[in-house]
């Protein structure tokens, strides 16, 4: 009964990599997590490609390229005013699921027994 539930566990946190993997991927790369920031500090002003790139050294396509994949992962959204688009960060929905996942696991792992794992393995103990 006990393992039912554990593999049913699994697969739904499985699910939820699966979910989150864009997004942790979207993260890991430094340019993103700066244009974020940037967006962030600009608050419900928003930015355009020409404020977000003069504050970064890459050019106004790299930019773009950025602001795209940022988008398509649901962690910016844009808002057209006349000729300009302006860029505001919209990342609540994201958070929340990658806080889903990381609870997730981290409930899957609060049983394991550390006194076993010292028994058993103890070279992992002091593992950071």
């Amino acid at each position: 009964m006990m393992e039912k539930i554990l593999r049913d566990e699994i697969k739904k946190i499985r699910e939820k990599f699966l979910i989150c993997g864009p997004y942790m991927l979207t993260l890991g790369d430094e340019m993103r997590q700066r244009i974020l920031l940037i967006l962030a500090e600009a608050g419900t002003d928003g930015m355009d490609v020409a404020d977000i790139t003069a504050k970064t050294h890459l050019s106004r396509p790299a930019i773009s390229h950025h602001l795209k994949i940022l988008k398509d992962t649901g962690m910016i959204t844009s808002h057209k005013k006349g000729t300009q688009v302006y860029y505001f960060i919209y990342i609540q929905n994201v958070l929340d699921k990658l806080k889903d996942l990381l609870m997730s696991v981290q409930n899957l792992v609060s049983g394991i027994d550390m006194e076993s794992i010292k028994e058993k393995a103890p070279w992992m103990v002091n593992v950071e």
